[in-house]
C-alpha cells in the first residue's frame, strides 16, 4: 500500500464536513458494505456524508447498521459536496449514468481491483487486499480512527462476501485478522453468515432453478456457463438483484475451472460475469472486451450484439483454456 497517499486520503476524508460516497450499479455485499462502513467512521468524527448508489438499498442488505442512510443516486450533486468519493468501481462509468454530467471530478478513489486505472485525483488500488472493505480498514487502523460496532459489520460482510465466506484465493492470514479485529469489535459472523447466504427468497430461488436448468459444459468439462433470459424474472417474480451468488452454483461443479453467467437483457445487450478456480486469468478475458475485475472473478458488458459476444466470449474462455 501506498503510504503517501494513504495519508493524502486520511488528511482530505479527516477534514470533510459533507462528502458524497458513490459505489457502483448493482451493488454487492463489498459494495454496500464499504459504503457503509466509510459512512458509520466518517460520522463518528462528526462528518455528514451522504451515500449514494443508484437505486438505492437492495432488501437483501438491509440488515447493514444504517441501510436507510443509503440513497437513490441523484440527478445532481448537492452543492456543500467538499469530497466526491468512489468506492469499489474500477471505472468512473460503473458509479451511475447520472453522475457522468457532474462537473466535479472524483476525489478519491478507494478500490481492489486490478483493472482499475484509477480515475480519481487520489486513487488507491490494492488489488492484493481481496474486498474494497478489507482496504477501508487498513485505512482506519493506520489512522487511528474509531470503528464502531455498526462500521464493523459493514466492513465483516463486504469482506466475507468478496471472499465468497473466506473460500477464494487471495483469502490469507491478513485477510482473516482483519475479519477477527472486526469480530472483536462487534462484528457478529454467524448473524451476519445467515443473513447473507441463508435468507434466500421463494422469487430468489425459483430464478436459481430456472437458470440452473440452462446449465452448460463445454472444454472437457473445464467450462460451465449458465443463461439467464429477460423471461426469467417474470416467471420468477425474481429482480436484478437476484442473480448474486448464482454464478457460484457453476463454478463449484468438480473439474470445472471456469464458469460464466450469460444475461441477455430486454434492450438486446448482455452482462457476463466469469469465475475461476484460479488457473486461468477472467480479468485478462474481460478486460479483452472492456470490461474487468480481479484474476478469479470479473465481468464485462455489451450493449448490444448480445449472441455474438456471447459466442465471442466463450471462445476467447476457450483460448484460455488451451493455452
Amino acid at each position: 500500500m501506498d503510504v503517501a497517499i494513504i495519508q493524502k486520503i486520511i488528511t482530505q476524508l479527516g477534514s470533510a464536513q459533507h462528502p458524497v460516497i458513490l459505489t457502483h450499479l448493482r451493488p454487492d455485499g463489498d459494495a454496500y458494505g464499504s459504503l457503509l462502513g466509510l459512512g458509520h467512521t466518517l460520522r463518528e468524527r462528526g462528518a455528514q456524508p451522504q451515500l449514494y448508489v443508484e437505486g438505492g438499498m437492495i432488501p437483501m442488505y438491509r440488515f447493514l447498521p444504517g441501510s436507510d442512510l443509503v440513497q437513490n443516486l441523484p440527478s445532481s450533486l448537492p452543492e456543500n459536496t467538499d469530497c466526491l468519493i468512489g468506492l469499489d468501481t474500477s471505472t468512473r462509468e460503473r458509479l451511475g449514468q447520472k453522475t457522468t454530467s457532474w462537473t466535479r471530478p472524483i476525489d478519491i478513489v478507494i478500490d481492489h481491483h486490478v483493472s482499475n486505472l484509477g480515475y480519481g485525483t487520489l486513487n488507491l488500488i490494492v488489488s492484493e487486499i481481496p474486498a474494497t472493505a478489507g482496504v477501508l480498514f487498513q485505512i482506519f487502523e493506520i489512522a487511528g480512527w474509531k470503528i464502531t460496532p455498526a462500521a464493523a459489520t459493514c466492513l465483516y460482510t463486504g469482506i466475507s462476501t468478496d471472499t465468497g465466506s473466506f473460500r477464494y484465493r487471495g483469502t490469507n492470514a491478513k485477510t482473516l485478522q482483519a475479519a477477527a479485529k472486526l469480530v472483536e469489535l462487534g462484528a457478529d459472523p454467524s448473524e451476519i453468515a445467515k443473513q447473507c447466504y441463508l435468507s434466500i427468497t421463494h422469487e430468489r430461488h425459483a430464478l436459481k432453478r430456472l437458470v440452473a436448468s440452462t446449465l452448460s459444459l463445454k472444454d472437457n468439462k473445464k467450462s460451465a456457463f449458465l443463461t439467464i433470459l429477460p423471461d426469467f424474472y417474470k416467471k420468477s417474480g425474481a429482480n436484478g438483484e437476484d442473480t448474486e451468488g448464482i454464478i457460484e452454483e457453476v463454478i463449484s461443479i468438480q473439474g470445472v475451472e471456469v464458469g460464466s453467467l450469460f444475461e441477455f437483457t430486454q434492450d438486446g445487450g448482455l452482462r457476463v460475469s466469469l469465475r475461476s478456480k484460479g488457473n486461468v486469468d477472467v480479468n485478462a478475458i474481460a478486460s479483452s472486451f472492456g470490461g474487468g475485475g480481479h484474476k478469479a472473478a470479473a465481468g464485462v458488458r455489451f450493449a448490444k450484439d448480445a449472441e455474438k459476444n456471447h459466442d465471442l466470449v466463450l471462445a476467447a474462455i476457450s483460448k484460455a483454456l488451451a493455452s
